[in-house]
């Protein structure tokens, strides 16, 4: 009787193990592979898992380690130069249980070949591991794909890296690694490259890689050359890298680590491309003199146009709106310009670190909720005005004798900035307001304006001459014209409301005018001159007027909906009453 009992319990645990979720009869019923272990190729031993066999004493530097088919549910660390080597990738599959890295290697020299890895915040990292060949794997589920972190001279040949929601694959500080025939799908930013050194972008990477069946256009060592739709097309990404005289326009790149990337150029511009949904629109890393200028870099994760270790940057005229962190950042890049740039909504508008010396103005930098218009960080003797801001942020240093806060100037000739959370009054009507706004320790911007500033020029008898503005009111820019001595636009508000503004002339076109008093027409209308006077170079004048209604679109839009609807309803209504009628003739 007991031997029957124990005959009928060896084969109720046999029935659990063969037709489990893990049992190799359990596998093949759910049509998945049947894990067949693990076995060290120049040994012959054989294991349960992958981690086992790399731990086993008896495997060494230079060993192979086969993965058979199955599913091999462990985060994995490779500390030995060995090959790990999956049957396919399809079905010798190393799935991460949502834990770390699913594959972390921190040796040199270790080859990754044929697997499936899935399923862990990081799929494949290679950390400070030198000399290692990615080969042939399919890597997908999880926030990053595949991660080269200070591991210089690998090779990643025809990896399928997809479904990633941060980054699919990034080189960081891995320079002179080779890519090829990689296809990076789905991912929330597909490609990038960064590095503390020129020599960490120096790599081999050519148009056989792709993101989003797109090609990654990455050029090393370029002179004088033009890159635009008709040069490339369809781009994934495109970098360049220790390179001069480049230029490159009217391209557009989405869904990448950076859009664009300029690391180690010099003499170099970015005009006319669009780069959103990005991580970084553009990133100009150790360079020298480049030029960013009519660039759409909108709701990207982290900055529309970010500047590293760049001397002698320009961003001028970009539209670096609604970005994740902030619109344009200058770090460690001092004697740069930011001017006529579009930097709002997002936690900093401008954001400057460890920059000096550098021109920042007639940005208009709104932030969203809780956030600020400029931020400074360890930045000193910047001249900062004509900008539209709310606030700053000033970050106060830690030195010996204590807090410092950085020092910069908040305006510049008799004018500083327009702050929309400035409450001062203008008494003297000039313009600018009779009392300092306090940015933050130390910094005050002692001329803020009542207005925001435009700067513009007409010609009048064949000469240009310069006019500026200062108003609370929206100045039309397109409406300017200077006919017989009168300077004609349009200034837009709320219905009814009285605007101001301050226009200065230089003092030649004054004398020009040969004694013919300088007229205005706003809206249409004369207005009220209220002041006028000079300084000996520039000729002022204080104006009010009735503001012209700004024409909303969005109302009309939703009065034509509205209307539409309307007659969708009469009319079926109607049809439904026509059929009626027609069933009862």
């Amino acid at each position: 009787m007991r031997s029957r009992f124990f005959a009928l319990y060896v084969l109720c645990l046999f029935l659990v193990f063969a037709f489990g979720s893990g049992g190799f009869l359990g596998q093949l019923v759910a049509g998945q592979p049947v894990n067949l272990g693990v076995v060290n190729v120049d040994t012959g031993l054989s294991y349960v898992g992958v981690q086992e066999a790399i731990n086993a004493v008896e495997t060494l530097a230079g060993h192979e380690i086969l993965v058979g088919y199955g599913v091999f549910s462990e985060q994995v660390v490779v500390n030995k130069s060995v090959s790990l080597v999956g049957e396919d990738p399809d079905t010798s599959v190393i799935d991460g249980m949502r834990g770390d890295a699913v594959v972390h290697v921190v040796s040199k020299g270790v080859e990754i070949r044929s697997l499936g890895i899935r399923n862990g915040v990081i799929g494949l990292l290679l950390d400070h591991a030198d000399n290692c060949r990615v080969v042939d794997n399919v890597l997908y589920d999880g926030s990053d794909g595949l991660r080269l972190y200070h591991s210089r001279s690998s090779t990643v040949v025809g990896n399928g890296v997809s479904g990633f929601g941060h980054f699919g694959v990034q080189l960081d500080g891995s320079g002179n690694t080779t890519l090829r025939g990689n296809w990076l799908s789905e991912n929330q930013y597909g490609f990038g490259v960064d590095g503390d050194l020129v020599s960490d972008f120096l790599n081999d990477i050519d148009g056989s890689n792709l993101v989003n069946g797109k090609p990654i256009r990455y050029l090393v060592n370029q002179r004088d050359l033009v890159v635009d739709s008709s040069t490339f097309g369809d781009v994934g990404y495109l970098g360049f890298v220790n390179s001069s005289n480049i230029v490159v326009k009217d391209l557009e790149v989405q869904n990448s680590v950076q859009g664009v990337l300029f690391a180690g150029v010099t003499g170099s511009s970015i005009t006319q491309v669009e780069v959103g949904y990005n991580w970084n629109g553009v990133y100009v890393a150790h360079s020298c003199n480049v030029s960013v200028s009519e660039v759409r870099a909108n709701r990207n994760f982290d900055y529309g146009i970010k500047f590293f270790n760049s001397s002698g940057s320009r961003a001028v005229g970009n539209d670096a709106n609604n970005n994740g962190w902030a619109g344009i950042g200058l770090f460690g890049s001092p004697n740069s310009v930011l001017d006529l740039n579009e930097a709002s909504s997002a936690t900093y508008g401008l954001h400057l670190v460890y920059t000096n010396n550098s021109l920042i103005s007639r940005n208009t930098a709104v932030p969203k909720s809780g956030g600020y218009s400029i931020a400074v960080y360890y930045s000193h003797s910047n001249s900062i005005y004509h900008n539209v801001f709310q606030n700053g942020l000033l970050f106060a240093e830690a030195r010996d004798s204590g807090p410092y806060t950085p020092i910069n100037s908040w305006n510049a000739s008799g004018e500083g900035n327009f702050w929309t959370s400035y409450r001062g009054r203008d008494v003297d009507e000039d313009g600018v307001g009779d009392v300092a706004f306090r940015v933050g320790v130390g910094n005050f911007d002692y001329f803020p304006l009542m207005g925001r500033f435009w700067e513009f020029s007409l010609a009048f008898d064949g000469v240009e001459y310069g006019f500026s503005l200062v108003s609370n009111s929206t100045v039309s820019e397109g409406s300017f014209s200077f006919d017989d001595g009168t300077l004609v636009f349009e200034a837009l508000g709320e219905a009814g409301t009285v605007g101001f503004c301050r226009v200065v002339v230089s003092e030649g076109l004054v004398e020009a005018l040969g004694g013919v008093e300088l007229g205005f027409l706003v809206n249409g209308e004369e207005p009220v001159v209220v002041r006028k006077w000079s300084d000996g170079e520039h000729g002022y004048w204080y104006i009010r007027f009735v503001n012209k209604v700004a024409f909303d679109w969005g109302f009309l839009w939703l009065v034509v909906s509205g209307v539409l609807v309307f007659l969708i309803a009469l009319g079926a209504v109607v049809g439904v009453c026509w059929i009626r009628r027609a069933r009862k003739v």
